[in-house]
């Protein structure tokens, strides 16, 4: 919905009557709003509910206001750049009519001549589709049509003094879909596999936040002094609403939430690989804020620990008193050579450990009372972290895996090798972790 300036002539005069009726609802909606918006503001009173209430409340943008023959319709946009214009409208026409004008054909008030919408394009289409990545292939597996259809029915009570006016209908423009299905192998779709619940909010095409329908219409009914106690109302009411939904679903899969947080670390660590940052230190501070990814079994760390000349950059203690020391090279650094041997600085990156682990032979007491590194041993595992898997050919892999076997208490792995290591990890203990995208949450109902 735009705002222009036009200049027609003169339209056409208010009654006093509808001069009332726009003052009252203009200033009951705007007193609304803004004590919305200042609820949940940074300093509010509810600001800890901010991410629970809609948008069109706690951050509004345009907003129209149609007075209409039986009622009011509201129309509540989202908030762009541009600065916020607010407008009343004296329509000579049913909330019926209005509504659907408003709603872009999104809304449909029932009546006995027009039980559904007489347009056979009413409402948007909505298709759900299957794609396969690997086979290149899309099929559509369901479709129809969306909109959103009421009932004109008087409210069941009476209205009480300084109450919110009957609203017929409040909707959004958004819902949340909920798909339940299985994971299952492809190589053996008759063993019953993970059930899962993927629920996503879908917006649909059209310019608004929310439409409001208010039958009927007296004076009284828009007091402006009531307004506040209207928005501090709905705003416990909606974030109530929003948490009900929130535990039905997390008391179905306890794990939700912790999967969320692993699945969002594992995509910051991507997101920082993929940028093939040139300075080691950018890896090394992520990595030690986020040690579960190097060492998921550690109760202490270490970081930059000298052992004799050189400087560790980590050493881990996991709960069976094991020791882990830990050299980080740079993601961007090759392993091999085209030749096949290993680069030198694989081969440097290498001798350090082995430096590490001689200085532990001849300083071992040292070590453990200087260091506090009590109860380490002259020949602790060692992890190496460097470069990316797709710089590694078949041939090179059976390489690393000749290195470590020399040295059993050795692994080499490059960063991806960590991401896909802690993803196991997180996955063994809190279920698959999908890349969905956008706010698609997964559920896994029967997690045990």
């Amino acid at each position: 919905m735009a705002f222009v300036e036009v200049d027609e002539g003169p339209s056409d005069v208010w009654t006093p009557e509808q001069e009332a009726a726009a003052n009252a609802v203009s200033l009951a909606v705007k007193s609304y709003i803004k004590t919305a918006e200042d609820l949940v503001a940074a300093n509010g009173k509810y600001s800890h509910l901010r991410d629970k209430i809609p948008e069109y409340m706690a951050n509004p943008g345009n907003l129209l206001m149609a007075i209409c023959t039986n009622g009011v319709v509201i129309r509540y946009e989202k908030k762009t750049d541009a600065a916020r214009k607010w407008a009343v409208a004296v329509i000579p026409q049913g909330i019926a009519e209005v509504a659907a004008l408003l709603s872009q054909n999104l809304v449909h008030i029932e009546s006995l001549d027009t039980p559904h919408p007489t347009n056979e394009n009413f409402g948007v289409e909505f298709k759900l589709s299957v794609h396969s990545p690997s086979q290149g292939t899309s099929h559509d597996i369901a479709a129809a049509r969306i909109w959103f259809q009421t009932k004109l029915v008087p409210p069941q009570q009476v209205v009480t003094t300084g109450a919110k006016p009957y609203c017929l209908l409040s909707v959004r423009n958004q819902f949340d879909l909920e798909l339940h299905g299985e994971l299952c192998a492809e190589s053996d779709i008759t063993t019953p596999g993970q059930p899962f619940i993927a629920r996503s909010t879908i917006r649909l095409i059209a310019g608004w936040e929310c439409i409001e329908v208010f039958p009927g219409f007296t004076l009284d009914a828009w007091n402006v002094d009531f307004a506040p106690l209207w928005a501090e109302h709905d705003v416990l009411g909606a974030a109530l609403i929003a948490q009900t939904k929130d535990t039905q679903l997390s008391a179905l899969d306890p794990r939700a939430s912790a999967r969320r947080q692993y699945a969002a670390l594992l995509a910051d660590f991507k997101v920082l690989l993929d940028s093939n940052p040139e300075r080691e230190q950018l890896l090394q501070t992520f990595l030690e804020n986020h040690p579960i990814l190097l060492c998921p079994t550690h109760v202490r760390m270490w970081p930059k620990l000298p052992l004799g000349a050189t400087i560790t950059d980590f050493v881990f203690r996991d709960a069976t008193q094991e020791y882990l020391l830990v050299e980080l090279e740079r993601s961007t650094l090759q392993l091999f050579r085209q030749d096949g041997h290993a680069t030198a600085d694989l081969t440097h990156a290498h001798g350090q450990i082995v430096d590490w682990k001689r200085y532990l032979e001849d300083n071992l007491q040292t070590v453990q009372r200087e260091l506090g590194l009590a109860g380490i041993t002259p020949n602790p595992h060692g992890l190496l972290v460097i470069g990316r898997s797709q710089s590694l050919l078949p041939k090179d892999r059976r390489k690393l895996q000749t290195m470590m076997n020399e040295s059993p208490k050795l692994r080499i792995m490059t960063y991806d090798d960590v991401y896909e290591n802690a993803k196991a990890v997180f996955e063994n203990l809190l279920g698959p972790i999908w890349d969905t995208g956008g706010d698609t949450q997964i559920y896994y109902p029967h997690a045990t």
